[in-house]
This record gives C-alpha cells, sequence and structure tokens, in this order.
C-alpha cells in the first residue's frame, strides 16, 4: 500500500477537498495517495458550490467529492495529516487513536511535525470561506494552491522512503 497524505479540515467540504485534489494533481507522479476528511462532519454532503467553481475554473474536479469524517480506519496507511489551520492539527491530535504512528502538521507549516506534542510555529492558515461570498472562496483556494507547493520536499522524501520500502 502506498504511503497517503490526509488533508483535514472542519467539514471536508470547502478545503481539505481542495487540498486534496491539488495534491494529487501537482503530486501525482510521486506515487502517494491524497485523500481528505472533516474533523466535525457527516459522510456523504457534496463539496461547497464556491470550492467547486474555484476547482472547475482551473480543471480539478471536485464533483464526485463527498465529506467523509477522520475515523481510525481512515488512518491506516496515512504518514502524514495536514490540517488547514493550527486549531485542526491540535483538535486531531489531542482526538487522534493510539494506532496512529503519523505526522501531524498545518499547510503553512510545511514539514513541522506536532506529533510529539511540540507547538505550532507560526504560519499561514487557511480560513474557513463556508458561507462566503466567491471572492472568500477564491482566496482561501488560491493560498491552498500556493501553499500546498511548498509541501512538496515532504512529499518527495515520503515516495522515497515508499520507494524503499517496496524493495
Amino acid at each position: 500500500m502506498a504511503a497517503s497524505v490526509l488533508f483535514l479540515c472542519s467539514g471536508n467540504i470547502c478545503r481539505s477537498p481542495v487540498a486534496e485534489v491539488v495534491a494529487r494533481a501537482r503530486f501525482g507522479e510521486l506515487g502517494l495517495e491524497f485523500a481528505s476528511a472533516g474533523l466535525d462532519t457527516i459522510d456523504g454532503h457534496g463539496p461547497s458550490s464556491g470550492s467547486v467553481a474555484w476547482a472547475s475554473g482551473r480543471d480539478f474536479d471536485l464533483v464526485a467529492h463527498r465529506s467523509r469524517q477522520v475515523t481510525a480506519d481512515r488512518l491506516e496507511g496515512v504518514a502524514w495529516v495536514i490540517g488547514m489551520t493550527r486549531g485542526h492539527a491540535a483538535l486531531f491530535r489531542s482526538r487522534m487513536p493510539s494506532s496512529y504512528h503519523g505526522g501531524i502538521g498545518y499547510l503553512g507549516a510545511p514539514g513541522f511535525d506536532m506529533a510529539g506534542g511540540a507547538s505550532s510555529p507560526e504560519g499561514e492558515e487557511v480560513e474557513d470561506p463556508y458561507g462566503g461570498s466567491q471572492a472568500d472562496y477564491d482566496a482561501a483556494c488560491g493560498k491552498i494552491l500556493r501553499l500546498i507547493e511548498d509541501w512538496k520536499p515532504v512529499f518527495a522524501a515520503l515516495s522515497q522512503r515508499n520507494e524503499g520500502d517496496r524493495q
């Protein structure tokens, strides 16, 4: 099984699905799996119309996305859980099952692992555009697109480790 990265936000309908499709499109050649989930959601909700509009204007497809609650079984094989904010990472850390042994970070602090209890460094956070204007969605999604690029070295190292495990 390929190592995977799980992007995390509150409802899994605005920010984390965008991070998932952007990462898959941008880093798919690395052989990693990208997924998303929510801390406080119900499975099965479709993506927000603002995120769909942003994504479709850039050839990313969110239409088939359905929200998923983060659960212990969805963490199997996950090497990194990446929140959209420090708060998402901290809340996940407080709730995470003992079976999870991967990294915990947030999009604005590439590669910084909060799993051991370390406080997160200052960094940009991706504010929730839910209920806002299309301009709010465009700003949040544009920030995701920009910040995710800084994770490339982390994903590349994870891919190399993954390759070594398969040999």
